[in-house]
């Protein structure tokens, strides 16, 4: 029975949910009938939606599309997030975002994701025993991914359990489209003042005379020495630590459970470990790590796909979209491991300036993280019918199981 496409789609009740973590069977049906359309956001804000990989990479690396949400009413997807923030990298276009990012980079770049590899392997390894030794069943997001995603801010930020745990509470109300307006706003303001607590602890601590330790080192300075505007020091502290843990939390959680429902391939990589990389970046292009992604303001008209973008006009490119595109994925419902080099995953991260810039720490990390945890726990399984696991709604902005229950032997 075909499915009928309104004329104004309704995110997310014009999506129902395909189920276990994959992407909404609407946009299949987009792209193939009409792959720019017109939706309305939980903010009230319109924008078109974007479903083939082509437009999607284009307006990725176009100058004609910015990713500055700032202005008051921009089209944002919640309302006032961290994308209303003046100043942050991620609300930036070049050339002000190419300074900022220049900054941080060393920070993120391969060498950076190897120093910390280490590290992360140590905390997997220990989180991976007391799993073992503990509660069986247990929770795998609780027990495992969560307080690991946890460690690896605090190290990559040089911050305190202590103090990082304080702005826990209010990272939901950042992530979930549907989080009343005034919440979102207090959380964006307290996150703010959050973030000038951390520039003056470490301001109070760090000697210009040195090379910085840590992203928001390498800001204070930046700002001292007069490259960067307080708002760009302030506002990309906040989205760092807005960023740091949640990303990489719930690929975790998610790739165990994929993993686990696709046994013959979980254990063609446990006797070849060197198909880790290929692993994590198949899961990442089945799941993305989200069903939507952050705005764009078209800077001029332009011309998609026979749709007429005027300038001004919002536009969304969800990137699972673009990687579940079968005209550049063979049956990209099932997860394989020997998908043609042209099937090219690496689309996962964005592209043009936004390419992610945590990319080189977020693969090591998800790689070391899912190694350890099936190297200390072979025999890991689920505790539930893949079925009823119950996942977060398709208003949060990261994919995962809202708790993944898991036994071993």
């Amino acid at each position: 029975m075909a499915t009928t496409i309104p004329d104004e789609l309704i995110w997310p009740d014009s999506f129902p949910t395909r189920g276990h973590g994959l992407p909404p069977e609407m946009f299949d049906i987009l792209r193939r009938e009409r792959p720019i359309a017109p939706v309305v956001f939980p903010s009230g804000h319109r924008a078109w939606l974007v479903t083939r990989r082509t437009d999607i990479t284009a307006i990725g690396s176009s100058r004609n599309f910015s990713r500055n949400l700032t202005c008051p009413g921009s089209q944002r997807i919640a309302g006032d997030d961290f994308n209303s923030v003046p100043g942050g990298i991620f609300n930036l276009d070049p050339p002000e975002h190419t300074t900022v990012r220049r900054i941080v980079q060393p920070f993120f770049n391969p060498a950076a994701a190897t120093a910390l590899q280490p590290a992360i392997a140590l905390a997997a390894s220990d989180l991976a025993t007391a799993l073992r030794e503990g509660p069986n069943p247990a929770d795998l997001h609780r027990a495992y991914a969560h307080p690991l995603a946890a460690t690896l801010a605090c190290d990559l930020m040089r911050v305190a359990p202590s103090q990082r745990r304080k702005i826990v509470p209010r990272l939901r109300s950042q992530v979930d489209y549907t989080t009343p307006a005034a919440k979102i706003d207090t959380s964006t303001r307290w996150m703010l003042d959050f973030a000038t607590e951390v520039i003056e602890a470490k301001r109070a601590d760090y000697d210009n005379g040195r090379e910085p330790r840590d992203p928001v080192e390498a800001l204070i300075r930046a700002h001292d020495q007069g490259t960067i505007t307080a708002e760009h020091l302030h506002a990309t502290v906040m989205y760092l630590f807005v960023t740091s843990a949640e990303p990489v939390t719930g690929p975790v959680t998610t790739g165990v459970y994929t993993l686990l429902r696709h046994g013959d391939q979980l254990a063609r990589i446990l006797r070849d470990p060197g198909l880790w990389p290929t692993a994590v970046a198949e899961l990442l292009r089945l799941h993305h790590n989200g069903m939507t992604s952050m705005p764009r303001l078209a800077l001029a008209d332009t011309e998609l796909q026979g749709v007429r973008i005027r300038a001004g006009d919002a536009v969304v490119t969800p990137w699972v979209a673009a990687t579940w595109d079968p005209e550049h994925y063979k049956q990209p419902e099932r997860f394989r491991l020997d998908r043609s080099t042209r099937e090219d995953p690496a689309i996962t991260f964005g592209t043009g300036p936004h390419f992610c810039l945590g990319v080189n720490i977020a693969r090591t990390y998800l790689q070391t993280a899912l190694s350890t945890l099936f190297t200390q726990l072979p025999d890991l399984a689920l505790a539930a019918k893949h079925e009823d696991i119950a996942w977060e709604p398709d208003t949060y902005l990261f994919t995962r199981p809202t708790e993944l229950p898991v036994t071993w032997s």
